[in-house]
């Protein structure tokens, strides 16, 4: 094995993520596949908590909403968390991308983040949290743009309503019937990163079908940020006005209802179970 296999294999057992895989291929016997999306299901729906978690730090930023002409110590500003290192996904971007590739996905990913919790970051911000200089990130910034993605930081937040941002962008090639292998050589995101915005936009697409509107109702059942409710919900208008991507928009609901299906006769069967052995299951 090359030493920059060896370097990621350790790596990669050393993160929490890595051990809690190992431990279900070693310990419960499933295949890495089967650990990898386990692993991607527990991070959706158990990594909603208050703490902060591995790779995250809490930082405070402007709000979204501010706009120029006050001094800075009167502008609204926001506590934002921001994930500096996304464990395994960022670790298989840097072995087969690149270091360059995993910072540019880094400013792409903290910038939306403080978008999606009301806050801004600016260039210098990035630059500081992500341990280089200004000119690298406007450089960075600057290729990103070139790709058809939006990088949105102080100083353009006006274009904010119009902007595709990296989550967007990807899902759109997903409905226009573009492979996560296709997507993965594009957008150098990884599989499971886009799996998981995904996941997040089905979400939407489901309360809508149970007739769910407001943005509001909406970021309550999905546990999804208003900003982005209202991102995915702009793409899905614009979506059912073209064939294709209609088509797969169908196929997202029906691939959601029939796992739902699944779920409600697994609960079923084991509620009799369940009430045999004192509710512990």
């Amino acid at each position: 094995m090359k030493l920059a296999g060896r370097i990621y294999n350790r790596q990669q057992i050393k993160s929490s993520e890595g051990e809690f895989v190992y431990e279900l291929e070693n310990s419960y016997e499933l295949s890495p596949k089967l650990s990898s999306l386990i692993l991607l299901t527990a991070k959706e729906c158990l990594l909603r908590e208050n703490n902060l978690r591995e790779g995250q730090i809490e930082i405070t930023v402007l709000g979204i909403e501010e706009r120029g002409g006050k001094v800075i110590e009167k502008m609204e500003k926001k506590k934002v968390r921001l994930t500096i290192d996304n464990g395994l996904e960022d670790l298989e971007v840097q072995k087969e991308f690149g270091r360059i590739s995993l910072r540019r996905i880094k400013i792409q990913r903290i910038c939306q983040e403080a978008i999606e919790q009301e806050g801004v970051l600016s260039q210098e911000d990035v630059s500081k949290y992500l341990s280089c200089t200004v000119r690298t990130i406007q450089r960075d910034i600057r290729e990103i743009k070139k790709s058809g993605t939006e990088i949105i930081t102080r100083g353009y937040i006006h274009n904010i309503g119009s902007c595709q941002t990296h989550k967007v962008k990807i899902i759109g090639m997903y409905l226009d019937g573009a492979t996560y292998s296709e997507i993965k050589l594009k957008t150098r995101h990884s599989v499971g990163a886009i799996k998981r915005y995904l996941e997040s936009f089905t979400k939407v697409l489901m309360a809508q079908r149970r007739r769910i509107y407001r943005n509001e109702d909406i970021r309550a059942v999905t546990g999804i940020s208003e900003v982005l409710v209202k991102q995915y919900i702009e793409l899905i208008k614009k979506s059912k006005k073209e064939k294709t991507r209609r088509e797969n928009l169908e196929q997202l609901i029906e691939r959601n209802s029939y796992r739902e299906g699944i779920k409600k006769r697994v609960k079923k069967h084991l509620e009799p179970l369940a009430a045999m052995m004192g509710g512990l299951l």
